[in-house]
């Protein structure tokens, strides 16, 4: 063999064993790496964190969010993740934890001590379930995303959780499903059935048609889940579909999606700032065609159903969005979008973003501003109910002057309801005051009358509930309702 070929084969025998040294090393750290064992942060996770939510979304790195306040109320925020090469954001710090990774700010992560608590008593996950644990001034409530509920108070009641998704008064039932159950809610899509299990009560969900209760029953539309956890803005119709969408507000993602019935995600907008108010469907070009409208505190989006912004929008205001409400005075489809600022002013917006001509207002001055709008037809005429920030409320025209004086002073923080006489000087707003009891007066002579002082509210309506053309007041506080009639009667 000549040196050369020597050579040649030497360096040939050297590069092998380099590759074959770093394929075992390569296999070592891969099995090294599968075997560290992440231990779960809800078995030494601290009391101070009062909120615990576990995302499966992603099945490579699952996480879970504490959250809760220091001492002196600051806010403390700790992400945990099973990945240890998760991201970290600028402005964050991290910490390798038993296997995993917590992020936080540095006050945040100063606060994380192993110190199980109440929290960690309670908490009960499932692989897979996105699950919510949080500390209320009554008690904890375990939420798990496919529809079932753990609730640790000292009585029976409806947690607001069902509420939302159109939960109501106790009722009686004696069918084979219910009768073991200490309570039954109707809901929209379904029904929770409540046990009293001694320290805590069990809520599980059937939806609508189940004949029995499923022990692993999951929530297969995702509009239903994200009903649960995201606040629903309003319904708006999907004329492609000839079915409704539900429009949510996801605060984690800052995010605003339509939900069709089939429990696919119909479109989907970020937005700068969470929603003021509700969403309202209007059709803008008068051809049977939705769209869904709405405001936040930097302006207005009008969105079709394919998640375009219809020309015009958003539209931008200079001073922040502090109250909005979409106005069909004749129900002809001729829109007007009242968009009250921080500057005192209303602004008057028609068809692709246009100023109405002939609009008027006076505005406010001395820092009030309008905070609640709604169109009121009582009689032949209209009224547009402006309700301030210093609690005076404005009755306007359309166009935007005084259409008549009252002395009324609503509390703002709460939206308002309104009992329609024969004219607006005995017709009656309901509202909630600063010690959460629900309040009534006339808007002539300001006397207070009805539903005054008798019951304790964080919101009210009036509708018609049974639908036999008589409006009742409805009243929620502290996750019931309750139904009161014309002549103030609590219904059963």
């Amino acid at each position: 063999i000549s040196p050369m070929s020597s050579k040649r084969h030497y360096i040939l025998l050297l590069v092998a064993a380099m590759f074959a040294y770093a394929a075992i090393s390569s296999y070592f750290s891969i099995k090294s790496i599968g075997e560290v064992k992440v231990e779960s942060p809800a078995d030494f996770a601290p009391d101070v964190f009062t909120s615990w939510t576990i995302d499966y979304s992603d099945s490579t790195n699952v996480k879970m969010v504490f959250e809760g306040k220091d001492d002196l109320g600051m806010t403390l925020k700790v992400v945990h993740n099973t990945r240890v090469d998760a991201q970290v954001l600028p402005g964050f710090e991290f910490r390798e934890w038993r296997g995993g990774l917590l992020i936080g700010d540095s006050k945040s992560l100063e606060s994380w001590v192993e110190m199980p608590g109440e929290m960690a008593l309670r908490w009960r996950s499932e692989e897979g379930v996105n699950a919510r644990l949080y500390k209320t001034p009554k008690g904890y409530i375990l939420e798990k995303a496919k529809g079932d509920l753990v609730v640790w108070e000292e009585e029976l009641r409806i947690p607001k959780f069902i509420l939302d998704r159109g939960g109501y008064e106790f009722t009686e039932d004696e069918s084979d499903l219910a009768i073991k159950y200490d309570a039954v809610v109707e809901a929209l899509d379904g029904k929770f059935m409540a046990s009293d299990l001694g320290d805590r009560f069990t809520w599980v969900f059937v939806g609508a048609g189940s004949t029995e209760v499923l022990e692993n029953h999951k929530v297969s539309n995702q509009s239903e889940q994200s009903s649960e956890l995201r606040g629903l803005l309003g319904v708006i119709r999907n004329h492609r579909t000839s079915s409704d969408m539900d429009i949510l507000f996801n605060e984690d993602d800052s995010v605003v999606e339509a939900w069709g019935e089939d429990g696919e995600l119909v479109w989907s907008r970020e937005v700068e700032a969470a929603p003021i108010g509700e969403a309202f469907e209007v059709d803008i070009y008068a051809n049977g065609k939705f769209q869904t409208a709405f405001a936040t505190s930097k302006g207005v989006y009008l969105i079709d159903v394919k998640g375009n912004n219809v020309s015009g929008y958003p539209y931008k205001m200079r001073s922040g969005v502090t109250g909005f409400s979409v106005v069909d005075y004749d129900r002809n489809k001729k829109y007007r979008f009242l968009v009250a600022t921080a500057d005192g002013n209303i602004t008057n917006l028609k068809g692709e973003g246009k100023r109405t001509s002939g609009w008027n207002f006076a505005k406010l001055s001395g820092g009030v501003y309008v905070k609640h709008l709604y169109h009121l037809r009582v009689g032949s005429k209209d009224y547009i109910y402006a309700g301030c920030s210093d609690s005076s409320v404005k009755l306007l025209k359309r166009a935007g002057g005084i259409r008549a004086n009252t002395e009324v002073k609503v509390d703002s923080r709460y939206s308002p309801a309104f009992r329609l006489s024969s004219n607006i000087s005995k017709s009656s707003v309901l509202f909630i005051d600063d010690t959460n009891t629900l309040r009534e007066f006339t808007m002539g002579e300001t006397r207070e009358v009805g539903m005054s002082g008798l019951v304790k509210a964080d919101r009210v309506e009036v509708l018609d509930v049974n639908s036999d053309g008589k409006k009742e007041v409805v009243v929620y506080y502290d996750g019931k309702r309750t139904i009161w009639n014309s002549r103030n009667e609590k219904l059963d």
